[in-house]
């Protein structure tokens, strides 16, 4: 009897393309680190990360960083908390209601924008985890007769997933697709579900995410608008039809896989100055109040910020920036704005109408702002 070796390396699957997502080429060391990355709850501070020291640097120039960030100017933000049936449901006999709310809002938002007026969508989930927020949304489309597709990308292999929940119970059974990879490897246009079965056409695309850690933000950004780019050389001309993204872990963000290095540059910063723009977000989030960052609510501690950035942001007084909580709390939410404008230039770049809300209050998460973009009628 013949025996498979299991420690044989698979064959990449169609849709792998190694570093397709990211801006500009990852040095050797990411590329290393990059090798054994599966849960941020498993490692130590990402070493990039542990060397911008912002104690270290002259008054002066933090000073003149923290100017840079207040001179960029941020539409005002609504706050608006929103809530849909499909999730809400569910709320009868729900203890710990954070994430009931989170995902009440996102759906509420998305049927406000009309990311749920076609059933037979292609849904995308990114950083999906078990797939939850998907399942709300086979329920808020009421789709049960097989018309939708379901996409879930995550990078790790889950438990307790809502596959077979999401392909449903009818004779014509739901599309569903679980897509295991690193999204900055991934080639949008090669995945198989996205493609129709009997005609071979297209369905429009609706992205989604309740949290996308740091850079996975911008590689998801990335890879969106690189599969608008493939369908508009086929000859389909909208091929996404909504994405909305709850936002978090800024400090967590990589030049490289940042998709607007060019807003940067008009902004005056170079990499090292996006680099401290990063780490000096998490004064937002740390210090008084512990940061939640829980993507998609499977790991409570799955992006928690790392207890070196802790440290440096979690000083109520005698701070190396001469500031007290209140004002590096503001500073904090500055720069992670000033981060997110450039997110929403480069899909206005693409022709999408694009704004930032916050759809849950600071009570109910820390991180509370979600990015909403449509296609310009």
């Amino acid at each position: 009897m013949k025996t498979k070796c299991n420690s044989r390396p698979r064959e990449p699957e169609v849709f792998h393309s190694l570093n397709i997502n990211c801006t500009i080429p990852l040095s050797a060391e990411e590329l290393e680190f990059q090798k054994n990355i599966f849960s941020h709850k498993h490692l130590h501070a990402q070493p990039w990360i542990t060397r911008v020291q912002l104690a270290q640097l002259p008054q002066q120039d933090l000073r003149t960083l923290i100017d840079e960030v207040k001179d960029i100017h941020v539409p005002e933000i609504e706050l608006s908390m929103l809530k849909h049936d499909a999730a809400e449901s569910k709320r009868e006999g729900v203890k710990q209601t954070k994430h009931l709310d989170q995902q009440s809002s996102l759906l509420g938002y998305m049927a406000k924008e009309g990311m749920l007026d076609n059933k037979e969508a292609s849904f995308i989930e990114f950083g999906a985890g078990k797939g939850e927020l998907s399942s709300y949304v086979k329920q808020a489309v009421a789709e049960i007769n097989g018309e939708a597709t379901y996409v879930l990308i995550d990078r790790k292999l889950v438990r307790n997933k809502t596959d077979n929940t999401l392909l449903g119970n009818s004779r014509n059974r739901s599309t569903v697709q679980r897509v295991t990879i690193d999204i900055k490897d991934l080639d949008l246009s090669k995945v198989q579900a996205l493609s129709d079965k009997e005609t071979g056409k297209r369905k429009k695309v609706v992205a989604l995410s309740k949290h996308l850690c740091g850079s996975a933000t911008d590689i998801t950004l990335k890879c969106l608008m690189n599969y608008v780019e493939s369908e508009k050389a086929a000859g389909n001309t909208d091929p996404i039809s909504g994405i909305i993204i709850a936002l978090c872990c800024h400090q967590l963000c990589r030049y490289e896989m940042y998709p607007n290095t060019a807003y940067l540059n008009e902004n005056g910063f170079d990499k090292l100055d996006f680099a401290r723009l990063c780490k000096m977000s998490s004064w937002a989030i740390c210090g008084l109040r512990q940061p939640d960052c829980s993507g998609s609510g499977d790991d409570q501690d799955e992006h928690a910020t790392t207890a070196q950035e802790a440290e440096d942001a979690d000083q109520t007084t005698g701070h190396y920036s001469g500031l007290d909580h209140s004002d590096r709390e503001k500073i904090g939410y500055q720069c992670k704005r000033a981060i997110d404008m450039g997110r929403v230039r480069y899909l206005e770049q693409f022709g999408f109408d694009v704004k930032l809300v916050y759809y849950v209050d600071s009570a109910t998460s820390l991180e509370n702002c979600a990015l909403i973009a449509t296609p310009k009628k």
